[in-house]
Protein backbone atom coordinates (compact mmCIF):
# COMPACT_ATOMS: atom_id res chain seq x y z
CA UNK A 1 0.00 0.00 0.00
CA UNK A 2 2.86 2.62 0.89
CA UNK A 3 4.51 1.53 -1.97
CA UNK A 4 1.67 2.41 -4.40
CA UNK A 5 0.80 5.40 -2.53
CA UNK A 6 4.90 6.53 -3.14
CA UNK A 7 4.61 5.87 -7.05
CA UNK A 8 1.23 8.06 -7.22
CA UNK A 9 3.01 10.84 -5.25
CA UNK A 10 5.84 10.41 -7.62
CA UNK A 11 3.50 10.26 -10.55
CA UNK A 12 1.71 13.61 -9.70
CA UNK A 13 4.37 15.53 -8.75
CA UNK A 14 5.93 15.18 -12.33
CA UNK A 15 2.49 15.80 -13.87
CA UNK A 16 2.25 18.65 -11.26
CA UNK A 17 5.59 19.84 -12.86
CA UNK A 18 4.69 19.24 -16.09
CA UNK A 19 1.29 21.42 -15.62
CA UNK A 20 3.32 24.60 -14.42
CA UNK A 21 5.90 24.01 -17.16
CA UNK A 22 2.91 23.98 -19.44
CA UNK A 23 1.20 27.04 -18.18
CA UNK A 24 3.91 29.71 -17.20
CA UNK A 25 6.48 28.89 -20.03
CA UNK A 26 3.93 29.30 -23.07
CA UNK A 27 5.18 28.01 -26.67
CA UNK A 28 5.82 32.05 -27.54
CA UNK A 29 7.95 32.86 -24.80
CA UNK A 30 9.78 29.67 -24.65
CA UNK A 31 10.60 30.02 -29.25
CA UNK A 32 11.45 34.19 -27.91
CA UNK A 33 14.40 33.14 -25.74
CA UNK A 34 15.53 30.30 -27.34
CA UNK A 35 16.08 32.87 -30.12
CA UNK A 36 18.64 34.38 -28.23
CA UNK A 37 20.10 31.58 -26.19
CA UNK A 38 19.15 27.74 -26.40
CA UNK A 39 17.95 25.88 -23.39
CA UNK A 40 17.59 22.12 -23.30
CA UNK A 41 14.02 21.40 -21.96
CA UNK A 42 15.59 19.59 -18.20
CA UNK A 43 16.81 23.70 -18.05
CA UNK A 44 13.48 25.21 -19.06
CA UNK A 45 11.48 22.38 -16.48
CA UNK A 46 14.25 23.16 -13.78
CA UNK A 47 13.37 26.76 -14.11
CA UNK A 48 9.37 26.98 -14.86
CA UNK A 49 8.21 27.69 -10.72
CA UNK A 50 10.52 30.76 -11.28
CA UNK A 51 8.05 32.10 -13.69
CA UNK A 52 4.22 33.31 -13.46
CA UNK A 53 1.48 34.52 -15.44
CA UNK A 54 -0.89 36.95 -15.32
CA UNK A 55 -4.29 38.24 -17.54
CA UNK A 56 -5.22 41.46 -18.02
CA UNK A 57 -8.48 42.86 -19.27
CA UNK A 58 -8.40 45.95 -21.19
CA UNK A 59 -8.34 49.28 -18.84
CA UNK A 60 -6.88 47.23 -16.17
CA UNK A 61 -3.28 48.11 -14.69
CA UNK A 62 -0.23 46.21 -13.88
CA UNK A 63 0.86 49.05 -11.99
CA UNK A 64 0.40 52.56 -11.39
CA UNK A 65 2.73 55.63 -9.70
CA UNK A 66 3.58 55.42 -6.04
CA UNK A 67 3.43 51.15 -6.60
CA UNK A 68 6.21 49.14 -5.56
CA UNK A 69 6.39 46.20 -8.72
CA UNK A 70 10.09 44.96 -9.61
CA UNK A 71 9.07 42.76 -12.13
CA UNK A 72 10.22 41.89 -15.71
CA UNK A 73 7.01 41.12 -18.16
CA UNK A 74 7.01 39.39 -21.26
CA UNK A 75 3.63 40.19 -23.44
CA UNK A 76 2.91 36.77 -24.66
CA UNK A 77 -0.50 38.06 -26.09
CA UNK A 78 -2.27 41.59 -26.37
CA UNK A 79 -0.63 45.17 -25.70
CA UNK A 80 0.34 47.22 -22.79
CA UNK A 81 1.17 51.05 -22.30
CA UNK A 82 3.58 52.71 -20.19
CA UNK A 83 2.81 56.35 -19.34
CA UNK A 84 3.39 58.96 -16.53
CA UNK A 85 1.50 62.09 -15.45
CA UNK A 86 2.95 65.66 -16.27
CA UNK A 87 0.47 68.64 -15.16
CA UNK A 88 -1.97 65.55 -14.46
CA UNK A 89 -1.82 65.25 -18.52
CA UNK A 90 -0.99 61.69 -19.69
CA UNK A 91 2.43 61.11 -21.75
CA UNK A 92 2.92 57.58 -23.30
CA UNK A 93 6.31 56.74 -22.98
CA UNK A 94 6.11 52.62 -24.65
CA UNK A 95 3.92 50.60 -26.22
CA UNK A 96 4.57 46.99 -25.93
CA UNK A 97 3.26 43.99 -27.76
CA UNK A 98 4.02 40.53 -28.21
CA UNK A 99 7.26 38.99 -28.04
CA UNK A 100 8.59 42.22 -26.24
CA UNK A 101 9.80 43.11 -22.57
CA UNK A 102 8.78 46.04 -20.24
CA UNK A 103 9.29 46.66 -16.46
CA UNK A 104 8.70 49.47 -14.17
CA UNK A 105 12.22 51.31 -14.30
CA UNK A 106 11.89 52.63 -10.94
CA UNK A 107 11.28 50.15 -9.41
CA UNK A 108 13.13 47.37 -10.69
CA UNK A 109 16.73 49.24 -11.81
CA UNK A 110 16.32 51.90 -8.45
CA UNK A 111 13.96 49.82 -6.00
CA UNK A 112 11.65 53.32 -6.17
CA UNK A 113 7.93 52.83 -5.87
CA UNK A 114 6.75 53.92 -9.84
CA UNK A 115 6.67 56.84 -11.47
CA UNK A 116 4.66 55.48 -14.03
CA UNK A 117 1.45 53.54 -15.25
CA UNK A 118 1.78 50.54 -17.12
CA UNK A 119 -2.10 49.53 -18.51
CA UNK A 120 -3.51 46.64 -20.98
CA UNK A 121 -4.35 48.25 -24.04
CA UNK A 122 -6.36 45.11 -25.10
CA UNK A 123 -6.97 42.09 -23.37
CA UNK A 124 -3.21 40.82 -22.30
CA UNK A 125 -1.30 38.02 -21.12
CA UNK A 126 1.60 38.42 -19.61
CA UNK A 127 4.55 35.76 -18.33
CA UNK A 128 6.13 37.59 -15.30
CA UNK A 129 9.84 37.19 -13.39
CA UNK A 130 10.02 38.55 -9.76
CA UNK A 131 13.50 40.67 -9.58
CA UNK A 132 14.52 38.45 -6.77
CA UNK A 133 13.52 35.43 -8.99
CA UNK A 134 15.88 36.60 -11.35
CA UNK A 135 19.00 36.05 -9.06
CA UNK A 136 17.71 32.49 -8.59
CA UNK A 137 17.67 31.89 -12.10
CA UNK A 138 21.22 33.10 -12.65
CA UNK A 139 22.14 30.67 -9.78
CA UNK A 140 20.62 27.64 -11.57
CA UNK A 141 22.79 27.89 -14.81
CA UNK A 142 24.88 30.90 -16.93
CA UNK A 143 22.63 30.64 -19.58
CA UNK A 144 20.02 32.34 -17.95
CA UNK A 145 22.64 34.91 -16.63
CA UNK A 146 23.39 35.83 -20.04
CA UNK A 147 20.15 35.84 -21.59
CA UNK A 148 19.01 38.49 -18.69
CA UNK A 149 22.03 40.68 -19.76
CA UNK A 150 21.20 40.41 -23.58
CA UNK A 151 17.52 41.01 -22.64
CA UNK A 152 18.01 43.84 -20.80
CA UNK A 153 20.79 45.59 -23.36
CA UNK A 154 18.22 45.07 -25.76
CA UNK A 155 15.85 47.10 -23.76
CA UNK A 156 17.93 49.69 -22.49
CA UNK A 157 18.90 50.20 -26.36
CA UNK A 158 15.22 50.07 -27.15
CA UNK A 159 14.54 52.97 -24.64
CA UNK A 160 17.72 55.49 -25.95
CA UNK A 161 16.54 55.08 -29.59
CA UNK A 162 13.00 56.03 -28.17
CA UNK A 163 14.52 59.14 -26.36
CA UNK A 164 17.29 59.93 -29.49
CA UNK A 165 13.92 59.87 -32.00
CA UNK A 166 12.38 62.36 -29.47
CA UNK A 167 15.12 64.89 -29.87
CA UNK A 168 16.09 64.20 -33.47
CA UNK A 169 13.14 63.48 -35.58
CA UNK A 170 9.98 65.36 -36.36
CA UNK A 171 6.81 63.56 -36.05
CA UNK A 172 6.52 62.47 -39.29
CA UNK A 173 9.59 60.79 -39.18
CA UNK A 174 8.80 58.88 -36.25
CA UNK A 175 5.74 57.45 -37.48
CA UNK A 176 7.27 56.36 -40.79
CA UNK A 177 10.09 54.81 -38.90
CA UNK A 178 7.74 52.86 -36.32
CA UNK A 179 5.62 51.74 -39.57
CA UNK A 180 9.12 50.45 -40.99
CA UNK A 181 9.80 48.96 -38.15
CA UNK A 182 6.33 47.98 -36.13
CA UNK A 183 3.66 48.36 -38.41
CA UNK A 184 1.47 45.94 -36.23
CA UNK A 185 1.97 48.83 -33.74
CA UNK A 186 0.34 51.27 -36.01
CA UNK A 187 -2.28 48.98 -36.55
CA UNK A 188 -3.53 48.12 -33.51
CA UNK A 189 -2.94 51.43 -31.55
CA UNK A 190 -5.80 53.04 -30.92
CA UNK A 191 -5.35 56.50 -32.35
CA UNK A 192 -5.25 58.53 -29.32
CA UNK A 193 -2.01 56.71 -27.52
CA UNK A 194 -0.54 56.56 -30.87
CA UNK A 195 -0.05 60.45 -31.00
CA UNK A 196 0.77 60.62 -27.78
CA UNK A 197 3.56 57.69 -28.16
CA UNK A 198 4.59 60.75 -30.97
CA UNK A 199 4.40 63.69 -29.01
CA UNK A 200 1.80 65.22 -31.33
CA UNK A 201 -2.36 65.52 -30.91
CA UNK A 202 -5.00 62.92 -32.46
CA UNK A 203 -6.10 65.76 -34.75
CA UNK A 204 -2.06 66.39 -35.91
CA UNK A 205 -1.84 62.65 -36.70
CA UNK A 206 -4.90 62.29 -38.99
CA UNK A 207 -3.27 65.02 -40.83
CA UNK A 208 0.01 63.51 -40.80
CA UNK A 209 -1.77 60.02 -42.14
CA UNK A 210 -3.21 61.81 -45.00
CA UNK A 211 0.04 63.39 -45.49
CA UNK A 212 1.84 60.59 -46.43
CA UNK A 213 -1.41 58.80 -48.02
CA UNK A 214 -1.12 61.19 -50.36
CA UNK A 215 2.96 61.12 -51.27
Amino acid sequence: MQKKLFFWLCYYFQELQSAVFTITMTENFIQFISQIVVFTEEELQQAAHLFSEKSLKKGEFWVKEGEYKADMLFVNKGMLRSYFLKDEIEKTFDLTIENQLVTSTYSYSFGLPSKDFIQAVEDTHIIIVQKENLERLYELSGKWERLGRLLFESYANEQEIRLRSFIAETAQERYERLADTQPELIRRTPQIYLANFLGITPQSLSRLRRKIVNK
